[in-house]
């Protein structure tokens, strides 16, 4: 950037005053009250005109899809009768005896798909050449018990001639394959209202009768009224001649002044009913718009004379129907079609303002209807409104992109240049200016950013490097120390084991535990630069914390100095969930410290570890823990300063007892990640007591035992656990390979070694082995490199647990161990106990890294 340009964009802002029509709020403010106005003005004006008129739509397409899917119940059940019918009449062409017959109607009247409508049915032969009739008439019907019976009065000369009634004489004109359905009669036997499905059947290729099957209509009714108290509606049916075949109200639509009742033609019941006379008009005038539109061709009018010469009961216009569906048939008989559909003021059945349509079933040629109250149809047409509001966004879309625009530009744009200004500097690009477009409250902003802007990324750089060095200075002094640690403490632990003076093993008892105190400060260093570099991730995974602070009260007991003036206790609530979800490492972590801290501060009296249930709900604990101890206690003006880094109670606590003073500030530290909160009291000389709250998720499922958990429990392993098992160990360092070496001997292994990855890859190559343990930092090839290799080079140790033995245990190394396919991790210095429980869990599920440190 030049000099110039850099004065013109940090010169400063001559100071004016923004005029209230250039200020960002009220530009906001005038488009927004413009947005609003035009939303609701088309919101309202789609609403009382499009939207009322297309939901009213919408919803009588839902009553006609409701009568469409009964109509098509009854069409599918119309076919069961006429495939019913058809099978018979095929018999019939081929069986001469009628005893044969009886089983065919005995099935097919007992049938439990249509036996329920199928009232009775018969044989019927013509009766104009007794030399050509197959069979005397039969008829079979159900009694009172529904056991099936045979009829033969209709043979009886003296019986009425069927070959004359309605349910026949068409059948003269229909060919194979094609039925006839009557319409409503009573029939004489029963003195039940019933249609009859007639089909031919034939002899020789000519007519020689026909078979019938009777419709129950009470059946017909009863089902309508089920599908209708179903839906919240009513359904009639209509025969071709207008004649009811159901309704809800029966009685109502028959004519009972006859011995035999029977139903009525719609109009004479509109007669009765006026409120009937719309719905009565509309039936008629479609029945006569398809009867006038046959009834001048001269097909139509030489068939229906025909018919009604064969029959004592069909009339001229009845007869032209006949014919008209006979010549010119549907050409979907599978689909019903709509009729008509109308709104009327008062429903007889109803006794409300009903919406009324209408749909013809092509097969029975029946008209089905259906009413459904008007205010069930509003109340429909009121959701699908609400439902229209959805056609409503593009619109509102519009609206909100010219919003958007005018804000990108004004606020957004600037904004956002400030944003990526703010995500270059964390990329440590250099930072350039942002240009003033606009005099109002965000140009000014924009300017005092820009003054502001350089100092800023330069000191966040300069803070940036610092912490990465520190980070890294942590990283390499952690792991140079834990190499050296690793030689110092494994010697140690391997010389305990041999035969030594009383004077020698308290020699390295002394050396053992200045080690370990040495290993825990390199610890809480690396755990507080973590926490402040925001490094920490917490698990979810779930534990027992009963085990968890069993573990912990165990491990500290050694470290009280005359364990007979101290009365050590643990009480665990037993109303906590066995099951939590957290991160048990980290729980371990507070109460190892908190109990330590008491440990190293009481010499006699007591120190309690209390854990009890402080909260309770469906999906979660609140557990609090309290350690409270006899020991020197805390100054009240210093209570407020022990969370501190590296500070203490005061200086003579500090000479007298050591430490870091990291132990507490992780604490709470931790504590805080994990949503709790920490609170102490203490009175000086007389003790301290440290209350920890801490809520956790229950477990909803016992799962495998995380990283975290392996580490609360310390294995102590048998003798020579891996005897007879070999292992290859990789390590660049000679002492540390001689202490590994003896650990691993100790532990039964046979041990190959090798110094280097690129030896270990060629070892692997040619030998099996059970397990591979493998250092991180070595010449030639590292540890990650050679763990890929052997995983990639698909040999003999594909599949062979790799465990990390290494002195690099910051997450991230562990991470690479992980993605370079390695089964476990051991930091060094290397415990016996650890290397035994790493080592089991690797062999026994390599799918997960197992993570010790």
């Amino acid at each position: 950037m030049t000099r110039e340009l850099r004065k013109s964009v940090f010169a400063p802002m001559k100071p004016k005053v923004i005029a209230w029509y250039q200020s960002i709020s009220f530009k906001g403010l005038t488009l927004l009250v413009a947005l609003l106005l035009m939303v609701v003005l088309s919101i309202v004006y789609v609403m009382e005109t499009v939207g009322f008129r297309l939901s009213i739509q919408s919803a009588e397409q839902r009553v006609a899809a409701e009568s469409e899917a009964v109509g098509q119940s009854i069409v599918q059940l119309g076919a069961k009768i006429e495939i019913a019918a058809l099978s018979l009449s095929n018999a019939v062409e081929t069986i001469e005896s009628p005893d044969v017959l009886d089983s065919f109607f005995q099935n097919l009247l007992t049938s439990p798909a249509i036996g329920k409508f199928i009232a009775g049915g018969g044989i019927w032969p013509d009766a104009y050449d007794g030399d050509r009739k197959l069979l005397n008439s039969l008829f079979y019907t159900k009694n009172s018990t529904g056991s099936v019976e045979r009829i033969d009065s209709y043979n009886n000369h003296l019986s009425a001639p069927y070959y004359a009634a309605e349910w026949f004489a068409p059948a003269r004109w229909l060919t194979a394959g094609d039925a006839y359905w009557s319409q409503s009669y009573t029939d004489p036997y029963t003195a039940e209202p019933m249609v009859t499905c007639t089909v031919p059947y034939f002899s020789e290729g000519e007519f020689a009768g026909v078979v019938t099957l009777d419709i129950r209509v009470k059946a017909l009714n009863t089902y309508l009224v089920e599908q209708g108290q179903q839906q919240g509606v009513y359904f009639s049916l209509l025969d071709r001649s207008g004649r009811f075949l159901a309704y809800p109200e029966p009685d109502r639509v028959m004519d009972t002044t006859t011995e035999a009742p029977s139903y009525i033609l719609s109009h004479e019941y509109s007669e009765n009913e006026p409120s009937f006379m719309p719905i009565a008009v509309a039936i008629n005038d479609i029945m006569a718009k398809r009867r006038h539109q046959y009834q001048t061709d001269k097909k139509v009018d030489l068939l229906a004379k025909k018919i009604v010469e064969h029959s004592l009961s069909i009339s001229i216009s009845y007869a032209i129907s006949v014919a008209t569906e006979l010549l010119y048939p549907d050409e979907n008989m599978s689909r019903s079609q709509p009729l008509f559909s109308l709104n009327v003021d008062t429903d007889p059945i109803l006794n409300q303002a009903a919406f009324i349509s209408a749909i013809r079933i092509p097969r029975m040629q029946w008209m089905l209807i259906q009413g459904v109250p008007q205010h069930d149809m509003y109340a429909q047409a009121i959701q699908l409104e609400r439902q229209l509001l959805l056609f409503m966004l593009p619109v509102v879309v519009v609206f909100i992109a010219v919003t958007f625009i005018f804000f990108y530009r004004r606020i957004f744009k600037p904004l956002k240049s400030v944003r990526e200004a703010l995500t270059e500097q964390k990329n440590d690009e250099e930072f350039t200016p942002l240009p003033v477009h606009h005099r109002d409250e965000l140009g000014a902003l924009v300017h005092r950013f820009n003054q502001r802007s350089e100092s800023l990324i330069t000191a966040k750089q300069q803070a940036l490097k610092a912490a990465e060095a520190k980070q890294q200075f942590l990283a390499n002094m952690s792991h140079e120390i834990r190499t050296p640690m690793n030689g110092i403490i494994g010697a140690a632990g391997l010389m305990q084991s041999e035969s030594l003076t009383g004077q020698q093993r308290e020699y390295l008892s002394i050396i053992s535990h200045s080690a370990k105190s040495l290993m825990t400060l390199i610890n809480d260093i690396l755990d507080f630069s973590k926490i402040e570099s925001s490094k920490v991730e917490l698990e979810a995974v779930p534990f027992n914390l009963y085990e968890l602070s069993q573990y912990a009260h165990e491990l500290l007991r050694p470290t009280i100095e005359q364990p007979a003036l101290v009365d050590y206790r643990l009480h665990y609530d037993d109303a906590i969930p066995t099951e939590l979800l957290g991160d048990p490492t980290r729980v371990q972590q507070v109460l190892i410290n908190l109990l330590g801290n008491a440990c190293k501060f009481t010499e006699q009296g007591f120190i309690h570890l209390d854990i009890v249930l402080a909260q309770r709900d469906k999906h979660s604990v609140v557990v609090e823990i309290k350690v409270s101890d006899s020991g020197i206690g805390i100054p009240n003006e210093k209570i407020n300063h022990i969370f501190d880094k590296f500070s203490q109670a005061d200086e003579t606590t500090t000479r007298r007892f050591g430490g870091s003073g990291l132990g507490l500030t992780i604490t709470r530290q931790l504590i805080e990640l994990m949503d709790g909160h920490i609170h102490v009291t203490s009175q000086e000389g007389l003790g301290s007591e440290f209350i920890v709250t801490l809520p956790f998720p229950l477990a909803k499922n016992s799962e495998s035992q995380s990283v975290s958990h392996l580490s609360t429990t310390s294995y102590l392993p048998p003798d020579q656990p891996f005897i007879g098992q070999r292992c290859l160990l990789v390590e660049d360092n000679n002492v540390n390979r001689l202490i590994a070496s003896q650990l691993l001997t100790r532990l039964g292994f046979t041990i190959d070694t090798a110094c280097d990855g690129v030896e270990a890859v060629e070892k692997a190559q040619r030998e099996l082995f059970d397990v591979i343990y493998m250092d991180m930092q070595m010449p030639r090839l590292d540890g990650v490199g050679a763990t890929k290799a052997i995983r990639e080079m698909d040999g003999i140790n594909v599949d062979t647990a790799i465990i990390a033995m290494t002195a690099n245990v910051m997450a991230a190394d562990v991470a690479l161990c992980r993605e370079a396919g390695m089964q476990g991790h051991i930091g060094k210095p290397i415990s016996e106990s650890d290397l035994y429980t790493v080592t089991i869990q690797a062999i026994e599920d390599n799918s997960a890294i197992t993570m010790q440190s």
